[in-house]
């Protein structure tokens, strides 16, 4: 845009210098070839854009009218690499100054150093208009990588929280069950010693029998808790990445969009995944490898896909696989093996079949 402003600024100049010479009808010829060349060498603005300048350059020799519209030519040469090409515009001057008023050469020199300035100016705000884009870009390019790491960033934090509140969950768990757990079933049995040492006083026997009866229920209760509290620190996503993380025979992604499995569903995917990266790991040459959990309105659905080859040639009757077949089978599930283009795993249970 800005090009053809400052054409249209030394076309207006060069129109001014039609008032030193007599209007023929070379004159008009030379208004229309000049802005036909001109505006091709704006399109093209390549070896094409030479040539034409080279062609007017040629006609300018031939008639003093052409001289009038020289410094557009100026514009489109005085970038040109080659010096031939760049200052060629100064040989039809030359070759017509005797010819031409002192008035109207000056005029054309004036203008002429108007193009070769305009057109500097121009490309030098160019430049620094392709830097300051340049520089943008690097700097959204660099805003979304610090975005997209600080993301990541975030994700594993929560994700250090949430294994370390499931650690201490299990590790709450497993003191509860070893030490409370311990003390009251050592009551029990002591109460039940003194029911038996105290079978004649019905009494005390029936105040024992209460005491047991009140241990048992907390036994009960605290079991229960346990239990609740351990399955609570099983996180499937959590522990899928664990298996991941420790997997370096190749790199494996992990997709999980599911919400909350039954327990014993958790602990089923658990095993056929160790399973299946083992396999990989004794029979695949796979250089990548993608864990899928997901979970439809019907079903979960588990996935487990690699690019390998070796794989192919293992029998499907095969331990590992019949061990996954036979833990899928108990869900009432659906198992299936795809050896088209690496080995994969389709595990579909159905939700209201658990």
């Amino acid at each position: 845009m800005q090009k053809l402003i400052d054409k249209l600024i030394l076309f207006g100049l060069c129109l001014l210098t039609l008032f030193w010479i007599d209007i023929k009808l070379i004159a008009v010829i030379a208004l229309l070839l000049a802005i036909t060349i001109t505006s091709l060498c704006s399109y093209f603005e390549n070896k094409i854009s030479v040539y034409l300048c080279a062609a007017y350059f040629v006609l300018c020799l031939w008639k003093v009218e052409f001289i009038i519209f020289i410094p557009l030519f100026v514009y489109d040469c005085t970038l040109q690499k080659k010096r031939f090409f760049k200052y060629s515009w100064v040989l039809p001057l030359l070759v017509h100054l005797s010819s031409c008023s002192p008035i109207f050469f000056a005029a054309i020199i004036l203008f002429c150093v108007t193009a070769w300035l305009l057109r500097h100016r121009t490309s030098a705000y160019q430049r620094i208009e392709d830097e300051f884009h340049q520089m943008q870009d690097r700097t959204k390019e660099k805003a979304l990588h610090l975005e997209r790491k600080n993301h990541e960033l975030m994700e594993k934090q929560d994700y250090e929280v949430r294994l370390a509140t499931l650690r201490e969950r299990n590790r709450i768990a497993r003191e509860i069950h070893d030490n409370v757990g311990h003390l009251l079933t050592r009551s029990i049995l002591q109460v039940s010693a003194l029911q038996v040492v105290s079978l004649q006083d019905e009494k005390t026997k029936e105040e024992l029998t209460s005491i047991k009866s009140t241990l048992s229920d907390a036994m009960d209760s605290i079991r229960s808790s346990v239990h609740d509290l351990h399955e609570e620190s099983i996180d499937l996503k959590i522990q899928l990445c664990m298996l991941i993380d420790e997997f370096k025979f190749c790199p494996v992604k992990l997709n999980f969009d599911a919400g909350k499995l039954p327990k014993e569903l958790k602990y089923c995917f658990i095993a056929i995944v160790r399973e299946a990266l083992s396999n990989i790991t004794k029979h695949s040459n796979a250089t990548a490898a993608s864990v899928t959990v997901l979970e439809h309105p019907a079903l979960y659905q588990l996935i487990i896909e690699d690019n390998g080859s070796a794989q192919v040639n293992e029998d499907q009757n095969g331990i590992g696989l019949l061990n996954m077949k036979e833990r899928v089978d108990s869900f009432r599930g659906v198992f299936r093996i795809n050896k088209d283009k690496g080995f994969k795993i389709f595990i579909s249970i159905p939700k209201e079949r658990q």
